[in-house]
């Protein structure tokens, strides 16, 4: 081909890519520019030819976590394939939906039913989580995680509703999602302990996504999830019942499944607990939280970070109230339509004083949900720490690779957080919160099949799909009121 021809040619395709991918940030040039770092970092990681591979927690870039593939990918990396390349979102969930008969395998060998995906995958999709790990103060810890963090399972599911939900993609919910969404309900169902006394479903002896309190009882972010995978199986089984009878039909015989089963599910979602605090009229992490050690978070270091508290053990943190990582703040964050703003606000700021972050997955979670909180110049501090997770090597590890849930998780705090997009009971909103030195905030995504624009300024949005079809019509929330976008015509909406 020759060099130039070579050149041009490769050039061409990139700008192809960062047309989807591209987002501009008007009146912050370094900020734009370290975004684009993340974004890259995560285009060169996503193949869409190959559904038997995922990406795993430090990327392509180094050998942490051997290559392992976590609950990362699906919460915190897809999302960004699901709005930018929705073919490479697809083929992260073929990797866990052509290594189910491995989840049915660990589900049977724990005495569970359906599937339970490892907390560490590999080629095999076995369980491949390490029995040791240094933590970060260099001690020498055992790890419970494979035996305890059950919420992988869950986190599966909700990929793949969220795939769904964003692309409408009727095929992939047919061959795929719902036998990955049932089979994950069936665990949850196996896994659920009934008290007989209170009348209700339990989840024991788990680890949630707050890693510092092991072997605890209904850990809020895990029960949520869990009920939401339970009735979103229910409801995906009645609606394919209606729209898909034969399909379904094929896929309830190949894995024995029958209506008194689904409508179980439904009954044990409704009766799973929720631990909440009505003194305090908080969620509670889980079961006895608010009875550990209170410690208060004194010091900071250069990047607003908390610094572990001094006197403290390491080994000792699971007696206090400090959480390593968003938990309950990323349930917030997640099941966005289950809780009022009133209790978010209050959940976020209570436990956004006891968390350490000491996951690079923490930081961006708190960005979205800050601004939801109001609580915007922190949410800005978390932006920056998470955007420059690698770039400066905040965290003293980049060496082992690039933070890939860091780069998805900084790309969700620009698009989800401050442009405020959200997918609210169906419907695409938008409630953005410009940091007051961003002019202009633009990028494109994938919505339901169109191509989807958005330029967001201080006081006003404008919104653009395409569509070959001019007759099209899509609705959207925008300030908190539904509109109705018109195909290939650009839609100015003003807060009032």
């Amino acid at each position: 081909m020759g060099f130039k021809k070579l050149l041009n040619e490769h050039t061409k395709r990139w700008a192809d890519i960062w047309k989807n991918a591209n987002v501009e940030i008007k009146g912050d040039p370094d900020v734009e520019r370290a975004l684009r770092f993340n974004v890259y970092h995560l285009l060169i990681a996503g193949y869409p030819n190959d559904g038997r591979v995922s990406i795993g927690a430090r990327s392509l870039s180094g050998e942490g976590y051997r290559g392992h593939i976590f609950w990362d990918t699906e919460i915190f990396i897809l999302p960004f394939f699901i709005y930018t390349n929705p073919s490479v979102a697809k083929n992260l969930l073929l990797y866990r939906y052509n290594r189910l008969d491995e989840a049915r395998s660990i589900a049977s060998h724990n005495g569970f039913k359906g599937a339970q995906f490892p907390w560490e995958s590999a080629d095999t999709g076995q369980e491949t989580t390490p029995t040791w790990y240094k933590n970060f103060d260099g001690s020498i810890i055992r790890i419970h995680t494979m035996e305890m963090e059950h919420h992988i399972t869950c986190d599966v599911a909700y990929a793949a509703d969220h795939y769904y939900r964003a692309t409408r993609d009727e095929d992939f919910l047919l061959r795929y999602g719902l036998e990955m969404i049932f089979e994950a309900a069936r665990f949850w169902a196996s896994r659920v302990e009934y008290n007989k006394r209170k009348k209700i479903y339990e989840i024991k002896c788990v680890i949630g996504p707050d890693e510092f309190h092991e072997e605890v009882n209904n850990n809020a972010f895990t029960n949520a999830m869990a009920r939401w995978n339970l009735l979103r199986a229910n409801e995906l089984y009645r609606y394919s019942k209606v729209a898909h009878p034969k399909e379904l039909n094929r896929l309830a015989k190949h894995i024995r499944l029958e209506a008194p089963e689904v409508k179980e599910w439904g009954y044990i979602a409704r009766r799973i607990k929720l631990p909440y605090s009505k003194k305090r009229r908080l969620i509670e992490a889980f079961d006895g939280y608010f009875k550990k050690r209170e410690v208060t978070i004194t010091n900071f270091d250069d990047n607003f970070m908390p610094i572990f508290p001094k006197g403290l053990p390491v080994g000792k943190v699971g007696k206090t109230r400090l959480v390593k990582q968003a938990d309950v703040v990323m349930l917030l964050y997640l099941l966005p339509d289950l809780f009022s703003l009133s209790q978010k606000k209050r959940d976020y700021f209570y436990y956004e004083r006891r968390a350490l972050h000491k996951s690079s997955l923490s930081p961006s979670m708190h960005t979205i949900v800050g601004l939801e909180a109001d609580d915007e110049e922190r949410a800005y501090r978390y932006f920056i720490h998470s955007l420059d997770a690698d770039l400066r090597n905040v965290h003293g590890n980049t060496s082992d690779g690039i933070h890939a849930a860091s780069l998805g998780g900084t790309w969700q705090a620009v698009v989800n957080g401050f442009a405020g997009m959200r997918i609210r009971k169906g419907v695409l909103t938008f409630n953005p919160k410009l940091p007051p030195h961003w002019k202009e905030l633009r990028f494109m995504i994938k919505w339901k099949g169109l191509d989807f624009s958005v330029a967001v300024f201080r006081k006003k949005i404008e919104l653009r799909f395409s569509s070959p079809r001019k007759s099209d019509r899509l609705k959207v929330r925008v300030y908190g009121t539904l509109k109705e976008l018109r195909a290939n015509k650009l839609s100015t909406l003003t807060r009032t």
